[in-house]
Order: C-alpha cells, then sequence, then structure tokens
C-alpha cells in the first residue's frame, strides 16, 4: 500500500480540542514518538547535537512530564527539544499547529507592547497599553532582567549551527505573534494576569509599571486602530539622485501571482535608462524563499560566470516507516519513498541521494548593472536570504554592509518537509527530510564586509545606521 493511501486511512489524531491535561502515559509517548521522529526522519540531526546530547535532552523532558503535562506546556517541551538540534527548520512552527494548538497559543496573556532586542537591550517599538511608550526601555519583567530572561529564552529558539543572531532576532515582534508572544507566559505566566515591568523612559528615568497580558490578536488590533503600519513585503525600487535602492523582504512567493522574474528585469532595465551608478539592495528582513529568486538576482550583477558551492544531498531514509507515516503530514507524499533513489555505504547513518544535483553556474544577464552594488544584510535572513547573501560576497557582486547572516556554511535542511503532529496535545513539528553537506565548511552564516550594528539610540532616533553607511 502507498505511503500516500495509508495517510489518508489513518489521519492524524489531534483534534480541534485538546485535553486539558495529559497524562504521564499520554506525555511520555508524545515524546517518544518525537525522539523517534527526529531520529528516523531528520537528515541534519547530528550536524550540531550528538547522540548523548540529544538522549540527555529527551531524558529531562520525559523527567518534566513524569506527572502529566498541560498541552502548553508540551508545545514548550517540542520547542526546546527541537531548538536543541540546532536546525533552521526544525521548529514548532506556529502556521502549522492543530486548530487545538493554535487556540492554546492565542490564548496566551502576552505582553501589550511589541518589541525589539537591540545588542541585549528590549525597546518598545509600539504599545497597546497607555502605561507604556515607544521607546521605552523594558529592564525587567517580574524582577527577570532581560539579560536573564534572554538567556532563558536561548534553548528555545531555532537557527542553524552557531548563528545566534538569528536566534535572538526572533525576540523582535511580528504581526503574528513572536516568539517572546508565546514563550514568556508558558515559561513564567503572569500572576492574576498582570505583568510588573521596569522601565527607563527615552528621555531619562526609571519607573515600574502593571499592565494586564493581552492577547496577540487583541493587542494588534488596538495598534493597527492607533495607526501603527503593517509590515510592508513587498518589492519596491525608489531612486535619490543617482543612487537607487531595491528592497526585497522575501523571496517567498508560493501561491502568488506576483511576477518576480519581471518586476526584476523590469528594475534593471529602468536602472540602466537611468544611468544609475550605486545600487542598494536592502535584503535585511528577508528570511528566504525560493533560491532562484536569489540567483536571477545575483545574474545581473556578475560579470562572469559564478559557480555556486557543490554539496552532497543526504536522506535520513530509505522509506519513511508505516506506523510513523500515520502522524506526518506534507505537500508531496512522494517524499516519503525514496525506494531505488537512495543508496548508503556500510556504517553510515544517512542515504545519499544518488541523482545528487548538477553543478550551478550563474550566467551574467542583461541588462547587467555594473556600477556599485551594497547590499544590506542582517541576522533574521536565513534559508534563501542567507544563499544570496552568501553568493553575492563570493562572486564580489556586491560589497556586504549590515550584521552576520543566519544559516549556516556547513549547509541547511530544507527543500523537502513533513510536519509531525502529536496525537494528545496537537503540537505539530516541522521536520526537514533532505540535507545539504558541504565537507570541510565554517560553522558560521555570512558576515558582511563592514559591520554595522543597529542600535536602541539609533532607533529611538529615527536613524538607519546600516542605510547611512552604504549612502556614504
Amino acid at each position: 500500500m502507498a505511503l500516500a493511501a495509508l495517510f489518508l486511512l489513518f489521519p492524524a489524531l489531534a483534534s480541534a480540542t485538546a485535553p486539558a491535561r495529559l497524562t504521564p502515559k499520554q506525555a511520555a509517548r508524545e515524546l517518544r514518538l518525537l525522539e523517534r521522529a527526529l531520529t528516523d526522519l531528520h537528515p541534519g540531526l547530528y550536524r550540531y547535537q550528538t547522540e548523548a546530547g540529544l538522549a540527555a535532552e529527551f531524558a529531562a523532558a520525559r523527567a518534566q512530564v513524569a506527572e502529566g503535562a498541560e498541552p502548553g506546556e508540551m508545545f514548550l517541551l517540542a520547542t526546546r527539544l527541537t531548538a536543541s538540534v540546532r536546525c533552521g527548520h526544525t521548529w514548532t512552527n506556529p502556521l502549522n499547529q492543530s486548530e487545538a494548538m493554535q487556540a492554546v497559543l492565542a490564548d496566551l496573556p502576552a505582553l501589550p507592547v511589541r518589541v525589539r532586542l537591540l545588542q541585549g537591550r528590549l525597546l518598545v517599538t509600539a504599545s497597546a497599553d497607555a502605561a507604556m511608550h515607544r521607546h521605552d526601555e523594558i529592564l525587567a519583567i517580574d524582577g527577570r532582567s532581560v539579560t536573564s530572561l534572554v538567556a532563558e529564552l536561548m534553548p528555545y529558539l531555532r537557527a542553524d549551527g552557531s548563528s545566534d543572531g538569528k536566534r535572538l532576532s526572533q525576540i523582535d515582534s511580528v504581526a503574528e505573534g513572536g516568539v517572546l508572544d508565546r514563550l514568556l507566559p508558558l515559561l513564567h505566566a503572569p500572576q492574576d494576569g498582570v505583568y510588573v515591568l521596569r522601565l527607563r523612559a527615552a528621555a531619562g528615568g526609571v519607573r515600574t509599571v502593571h499592565v494586564r497580558g493581552q492577547h496577540v490578536a487583541d493587542r494588534e488590533k488596538t495598534l493597527l486602530a492607533a495607526g501603527l503600519a503593517e509590515e510592508d513585503i513587498r518589492w519596491r525600487l525608489t531612486f535619490a539622485g543617482d543612487t537607487a535602492t531595491l528592497t526585497l523582504p522575501t523571496f517567498a512567493f508560493w501561491n502568488s501571482e506576483f511576477d518576480w522574474r519581471g518586476f526584476l528585469q523590469r528594475s534593471f532595465d529602468t536602472l540602466t535608462e537611468r544611468h544609475v551608478t550605486r545600487l542598494i539592495i536592502d535584503l535585511r528582513q528577508n528570511e528566504g524563499g525560493d533560491s532562484a529568486v536569489g540567483n536571477a538576482l545575483v545574474s545581473y550583477l556578475i560579470a562572469a560566470p559564478h559557480a555556486l558551492p557543490v554539496g552532497r544531498v543526504e536522506s535520513a531514509y530509505e522509506r519513511v516507516p508505516y506506523d510513523l507515516a500515520h502522524y506526518l503530514d506534507t505537500w508531496d507524499f512522494s517524499f516519503f519513498d525514496r525506494t531505488g533513489l537512495v543508496e548508503r555505504s556500510p556504517g553510515q547513518r544517512n542515504w545519499r541521494l544518488k541523482a545528487q544535483p548538477a553543478p550551478v553556474v550563474l550566467m551574467p544577464r542583461a541588462p547587467r548593472f555594473a556600477g556599485k552594488t551594497i547590499a544590506l544584510i542582517g541576522p533574521r535572513m536565513s534559508s534563501a536570504g542567507y544563499l544570496v547573501a552568501r553568493d553575492l560576497q563570493a562572486s564580489h557582486a556586491a560589497t556586504l554592509i549590515g550584521e552576520p547572516t543566519g544559516g549556516n556554511r556547513r549547509g541547511l535542511n530544507g527543500g523537502e518537509l513533513a510536519w509531525l503532529t502529536l496525537p494528545y496535545s496537537g503540537v505539530s513539528i516541522d521536520i526537514p527530510l533532505i540535507a545539504a553537506v558541504y565537507e570541510g565548511a565554517p560553522d558560521t552564516g555570512v558576515t558582511p564586509d563592514r559591520v554595522v550594528p543597529t542600535t536602541i539610540e539609533d532607533v529611538i532616533a529615527g536613524r538607519d545606521a546600516v542605510m547611512a553607511a552604504a549612502r556614504r
């Protein structure tokens, strides 16, 4: 029987109504299922983690659920366990949670503010509570310093290898609710729903305020009604004198009608027609998407063919076990059966795809931009966002300014994904099924040619220090 058919016969057990509390037996079963799924499916499981280290993480988790667990506790445990793999694509993705778990997360009492973490300092960027103001600096929450809270959050934050900047960037608020909105109330629920915060005003002076936690949806509704602009993920090309700025916040266009190829062609035609001599490409918010987009961008900037790094593509399995497929979902069930497509050497954990990707050589594309190109990069960049930064730097197509990216030169896990849904809590975990391996590469993302950090003082003053450096 095909795995796809088997999945249809046995849908995942999680329903829209999660139990109020999991029994010890149920919680232990979910942990066993998660451990087995990672061990059987994840091709990069031991790229940064060790077998002993992962076993210790699960042993500690089992001790925590010895007397049972709330569904939210299971979400927290799964978040920490998957983060311990140190893979940016292995996580409790909020968008893929079951209806039951989404309801649990939506009901959490989050802080009534949006925040941004800058060099270890936590800045309020928007407030839905009159007791707190934009540009207040949060010094402590319920008696816990920001430094200690960030240290406590780190084991729950996802990134590839040593890319800690990527981990820390996830504390920054986003419209659908950031990690602080989920992790803080799960780790430290506010007493009677009220947080006690110690704040420093932008003009100076320290005060303590009591604010009631809010559902993220309610907070965002209040902020939008007050005039907060929504995050703009549109591509745009703007001009100032002989300098053009191309802003590309995303490469993710699945199920979108946006013609990115046409936009790039028109943009580079326009640069030629207007005799632009300097191009700034702002990629700082780009967390990835389709790597073909980045390849096309680089092609407009190179004068000679550029060969991309060649890695080895691996899978952890030949065929997903039937009983494990019971709890999995994906967009293409052919991912679950690689019979005849992979091979494995004796003593090796992973299977090597017989049909390895052909080497990719980017060819110059007309009209090539021959002026000075500067790319702005930062820690949010990962996946295909990381790859375009890597290739812009390696091809000498652009000077990179900003802060180190996420991603990792050792290779990424992704391309093919499955979602594991735990049967009692409804917690869902993204698990990548393919790994790209670059032997001997360093455990690092892309370091800019010129490091320019953003400070709290910059944000309060309305300065974009990275953009200013690029314009000089």
